[in-house]
């Protein structure tokens, strides 16, 4: 990811989540077309996560995970708030796309991709 189009992305790591969402929203605004949209959609899902917001990560998870060239860890982020609020049918209707675009990925890569 380009820290460039992504200012919200470390604040949302460390917490901050309503400061980073104003950035990522900022960010979403002002470059529309941008081929990393989908990690812009996805980091307002992590802004829901860290404030306790669930439903609304799962909704902005699932949206990044169907834009244009979404990368297979956003759809391991919509697999994962789709289990914080049990929606069970989505989230196993998710996890085939997971495992067949990469069927070794674990737990740990998504982690260490997100250092």
């Amino acid at each position: 990811m380009r820290k460039a189009s992504m200012p919200g992305l470390d604040r949302d790591a460390r917490g901050r989540g309503l400061q980073g969402r104003a950035h990522v929203d900022l960010s979403m605004r002002l470059s529309p077309l941008d081929p990393l949209y989908y990690a812009m959609l996805g980091t307002r899902a992590f802004t829901h996560m860290v404030v306790g917001e669930d439903v609304a990560a799962a909704e902005w998870a699932e949206r990044a995970a169907r834009s244009p060239g979404a990368h297979v860890l956003i759809a391991m982020i919509a697999s994962a708030t789709q289990a914080m609020i049990a929606r069970m049918r989505k989230l196993r209707s998710g996890l085939p796309n997971v495992r067949s675009r990469n069927p070794v990925l674990t737990r740990a890569d998504f982690f260490r991709a997100f250092r």
